[in-house]
């Protein structure tokens, strides 16, 4: 069996793991998050994780019904990482190259034959450069606030305050910082709901690459 790879890159907030997620159940692919490790490690380790910790780190990743569940010490950890004072702190430890390399390296041996939908920040421009279908997914972010508020029920301007760090943050770091990548489809979701974006999503699928860009 070969592969075939979807990567959806975008800013915190912007619904990339709800139409990843929404492609795995219809169309069979399996989500991976890449997000969903870089929280992992800012949940388990905290804002200075070091190499040593990170190569002893026992994460137990499976695959049920397309999803990626985590587990740590025997226990679900995945419904624990969705608060921004984590993502702020993955944010942060994904500045370390030890941390990314770990993370990729990680991703890319789970994703060798199947059908995959990788969501993240820098999946299309490091992780699967060679993806089947690039997607840049983004929203304004007053949309995204309003999105993240309503999953975490956290304070709205809270919420809104952090993205905005979040996206300076994740723009400016030094190693690989987000961007649109090469190749990559970008799809604005501020007016679309999960349905329009996964249309979207749908009309490139079929279509060859040439056709994708003419």
């Amino acid at each position: 069996m070969g592969r075939f790879v979807i990567t959806i890159d975008g800013p915190a907030g912007s619904g990339k793991s709800s139409i990843a997620e929404l492609l795995s159940k219809r169309d069979g692919f399996v989500h991976i998050n890449s997000g969903a490790f870089y929280r992992s490690i800012a949940f388990i380790l905290g804002d200075k994780p070091t190499d040593e910790e990170l190569k002893k780190l026992k994460l137990d990743v499976r695959i049920k019904d397309g999803k990626m569940i985590v587990f740590y010490n025997g226990e679900r950890i995945d419904d624990k990482l969705q608060a921004e004072s984590i993502g702020r702190i993955a944010s942060k430890i994904a500045k370390l190259s030890f941390v990314r390399d770990f993370v990729n390296s990680t991703i890319r041996k789970v994703a060798m034959n199947g059908m995959f939908v990788v969501d993240g920040r820098d999946c299309g421009s490091v992780m699967f450069k060679d993806a089947d279908l690039k997607i840049y997914l983004t929203a304004s972010a007053e949309e995204r606030a309003r999105r993240r508020a309503a999953q975490t029920n956290e304070d709205y301007d809270f919420v809104l305050k952090e993205i905005k760090d979040r996206d300076e943050q994740d723009k400016n770091r030094e190693i690989a910082p987000l961007v649109k990548p090469y190749g990559a489809f970008e799809i604005d979701s501020t007016k679309l709901d999960i349905e329009g974006v996964y249309k979207r999503i749908k009309s490139l699928m079929g279509k060859s690459d040439e056709d994708r860009n003419s």
